[in-house]
């Protein structure tokens, strides 16, 4: 058979009190003698989404206190436990609240009969009346009942048995019953229903106490409108004169079509003074020219060929043309993107500049380079004729900040030796052999391995010191 390997689970015996520290899936049991008011004899689970490693719920799923609570001869209601049916579905008695349903034991109040009489006559607490006797009880007694009412002023009081509710119409209203049906219209005033006002005329009402409409007629509106241009104004008659728009000569045209004045822009635009524009400005032509000696551009990015397609292939370089005079003739100087090279290039001397530069480039001095990539082409760094990299001073350093730093070579035929063991903080294992069947594991320090070795159905754990040992249990601790 083969080796056993235990799983314990978290435990406690000396507190009542629910684990908060369960992950989404794992138990624990406490074994504390367990009451309804305490959380000992209970075995739990953690549930939900964990959040920083802890399950949002610990539900209760068990224990020896809830198999306790059902210990005992099914169909004998027993003090403190659950209720169990016998084999016909009954329960000796059962006491709920202030209600007793048995012939003796509980506090409550023990039905023992069920009383058909119509007038309810010699009831007492030990009975229920059927629905028959509460229908016959109520249908005797309600003639009796009266339906009192008041108004805004006033009260009365209508015998339902032998009385009938009136509702009159006040001001305004007039009541009609006729069956099941009460309607309530609202009566017509003196008022000629007809349209009011018109294009030089407005409406006007008169309105009562009970808001309605007692009087209409129409008056006369003004005629003239009073037009401003903040500092000049002007009256222009609505019935006689004629209110015009005019446009600024190279500035804004006017249009009056169908009742509708359209204010815009010339063709041609002349502005004499500064133009700021708040939204954006888009140039659709084919040249953009500025005259001015300095240009400003808040954008930290300048993209150019933005309409370039996938399917494009122009041949011309992208970047920035620049002139300057290098004491006999205005050259051409260009730095930017290659298209024949696929490569940034410069170049400082060009006459005859067109939207294609091309080879020889121009120098270029920088600090620091970092090249990056599989096709930098090939770079020698104190190399010797015998294949050796050498530093003049301070060590050899190989890094890569996001690839890998690779050592070619045939490392089948031509290995790789190491005069010593590499160390642990060089990334090595300072190990020059290994145990057997074992597991290597770092020590506490973090600077030099050991070996773990166990048997069949051991697993690998932390004691209590930290240290990693192999056991055929696994141990859930306490909580």
């Amino acid at each position: 058979m083969a080796a056993l390997t235990r799983i314990k689970i978290l435990t406690t015996g000396v507190t009542t009190t629910a684990p908060s520290n369960l992950k989404t899936g794992e138990l624990a049991y406490s074994y504390v003698p367990g009451t309804q008011s305490n959380n000992g004899d209970r075995l739990y689970i953690g549930t939900g989404t964990e959040t920083n490693g802890i399950a949002s719920n610990i539900d209760i799923i068990g224990g020896k206190y809830f198999t306790g609570l059902l210990d005992h001869t099914h169909g004998i209601t027993t003090a403190s436990s659950a209720l169990i049916v016998d084999d016909n579905k009954h329960l000796s008695d059962l006491a709920i609240g202030s209600l007793q349903l048995g012939a003796s034991g509980g506090v409550g109040q023990a039905v023992t009969s069920i009383t058909t009489s119509q007038t309810l006559a010699g009831a007492d607490n030990t009975q229920l009346p059927t629905a028959l006797a509460v229908k016959s009880y109520i249908e005797s007694t309600e003639a009796a009942i009266d339906l009192d009412f008041g108004g805004d002023s006033g009260t009365g009081n209508i015998n339902l048995a032998t009385q009938s509710l009136s509702i009159a119409g006040g001001t305004a209203l007039t009541t009609t019953a006729n069956g099941q049906t009460l309607t309530v219209a609202l009566d017509n005033t003196t008022v000629t229903p007809g349209n009011y006002g018109s294009t030089t005329q407005i409406p006007t009402f008169t309105v009562d106490a009970q808001g309605r409409l007692t009087a209409a007629g129409s008056v006369n509106v003004a005629t003239d409108l009073t037009i401003s241009d903040g500092t000049n104004t002007d009256t222009v008659s609505l019935l006689t004169d004629t209110l015009s728009f005019l446009g600024t000569t190279n500035e804004t045209t006017v249009a009056v079509t169908d009742n509708t004045v359209t204010i815009g822009l010339p063709d041609d635009v002349t502005v004499t003074n500064n133009l700021t524009v708040g939204g954006n400005l888009v140039v659709q032509g084919s040249t953009t020219q500025v005259n001015s000696t300095e240009v400003t551009i808040s954008d930290p990015v300048i993209e150019l060929a933005k309409d370039t397609t996938s399917a494009q292939s122009d041949g011309l370089d992208r970047g920035i043309r620049f002139k300057w005079g290098d004491g006999s003739i205005v050259a051409e100087g260009f730095f930017g993107f290659d298209i024949q090279t696929q490569r940034f290039v410069f170049k400082d001397h060009e006459v005859t500049a067109t939207d294609n530069f091309s080879a020889p480039w121009g120098d270029a001095e920088f600090g620091d380079v970092y090249a990056r990539g599989a096709d930098i082409g090939n770079i020698t760094v104190g190399i010797t004729t015998d294949n050796t990299i050498t530093t003049t001073s301070g060590d050899l350093v190989l890094s890569s900040t996001t690839g890998d730093v690779v050592v070619d070579g045939d490392l089948a035929a031509d290995s790789l030796a190491l005069t010593n063991a590499l160390s642990v903080t060089n990334g090595g294992t300072g190990l020059t052999s290994l145990t057997g069947n074992s597991v290597v594991i770092a020590n506490a320090a973090g600077d030099a391995f050991t070996f773990v070795t166990g048997a069949q159905g051991d697993v690998i754990q932390f004691n209590a010191s930290g240290v990693p040992v192999a056991s055929n249990i696994i141990d859930g601790g306490t909580y």
